[in-house]
Order: C-alpha cells, then sequence, then structure tokens
C-alpha cells in the first residue's frame, strides 16, 4: 500500500522556514532581474537615496543587444526573448512571493537557469566575448565560468521549493489542504 501525503509526519517547522527563506530569496533576485531588464530599476537614479540600485538596470535594447551577443537565438526571435525573459522572471517571482502556483513557478526558474547555463557554456566554449545582464549591470560583467557557478548556486537553492513545496506563509496554503 502506498502512502498518500496525509499519512507522513508534516515536515519540520526548521524544513518549512528554510523553504520560505529559499522561495523568498530567489523570488526577489528573479523580481528585480525582470525588472532589470524592463528598464524598470534605472529611473531610480534620480533618487539619491536608490542611486546606486538605480545604476544596476539596462534597458530593453540593451537586453537585446545581450541575447544577440550570445549567437544562440535567431534574429527574429531576440524582440520576443527581450519580451519573454523578463516578464517570466517577473511572474514566477510573484508567485513564489506570494506562496501561489510554486511548484510550478520554482520548475520553471530552474528550466531558465539551466537554458541560462548551456547558453553561457556555449559561449564560453566558442569563445564568444560577451556581457551578461542577468541582474542588469548590477552582477554584470563577462560571461565566465563564476556566472555559470552563480546560476548553480540558484538552482541548489530553487529545487527544494520545486520538490517539496513553499514552506510557511504561502497563500497557495489557503486553497489546498496541506497535510
Amino acid at each position: 500500500m502506498s502512502e498518500t501525503c496525509c499519512e507522513k509526519s508534516p515536515p519540520s517547522t526548521g524544513v518549512r522556514f528554510g523553504l520560505l527563506v529559499a522561495r523568498l530569496v530567489i523570488a526577489g533576485l528573479f523580481l528585480f532581474s525582470g525588472a532589470a531588464k524592463l528598464g524598470w530599476i534605472s529611473p531610480l537614479k534620480s533618487i539619491e537615496l536608490l542611486e546606486p540600485i538605480g545604476r544596476a538596470g539596462v534597458d530593453p535594447l540593451a537586453f537585446a543587444g545581450a541575447i544577440k551577443g550570445f549567437r544562440v537565438l535567431h534574429n527574429d526571435l531576440i524582440p520576443f526573448a527581450t519580451f519573454a525573459i523578463p516578464w517570466t522572471e517577473i511572474v514566477c517571482g510573484l508567485a513564489l512571493l506570494l506562496g501561489l502556483g510554486t511548484r510550478g513557478a520554482a520548475r520553471i526558474i530552474m528550466t531558465l537557469l539551466i537554458i541560462f547555463c548551456l547558453a553561457m557554456v556555449s559561449v564560453i566554449t566558442r569563445g564568444i566575448d560577451v556581457e551578461c545582464t542577468c541582474f542588469g549591470k548590477f552582477l554584470g560583467g563577462q560571461v565566465g565560468w563564476l556566472s555559470i557557478l552563480r546560476n548553480v548556486v540558484l538552482l541548489a537553492i530553487i529545487w527544494p521549493v520545486a520538490k517539496w513545496g513553499a514552506g510557511m506563509l504561502a497563500i497557495e496554503h489557503l486553497f489546498v489542504k496541506q497535510c
């Protein structure tokens, strides 16, 4: 006889808190990343207190140029990717922040991170010198093995959320019976 969710003991408070922290860290990073790629961060330069954050932003044309620099997409697909990537990051980041559709959002983010890693390996092995605009200019710089390592660390952080769910303080707990 197989065990159902409710026959297992509920996860400890520590595990549920860890899932919450992982979820919120990745949500914040991907909300920032999407906003930076859409140019939403740059206007913060006009606010003295937020000026350092505002310098991190790029505009969509700069992001499109970065995508083109990777030379992995046909030119006709670059405008679509320039639109789709940041909006996917924002929607998934919001889902993680709210704890709504958490596993799905985490899996989409994992897929994005894997695709980004593959694109980075591609440019490294082909010897293409391209700047990473993953987080605008905040963590910018040339694509290298450290860029891939950063994404692998992010994958390790989000993987438990994709596997086990939202943890604490998730809206989805209002709709789904928790064991």
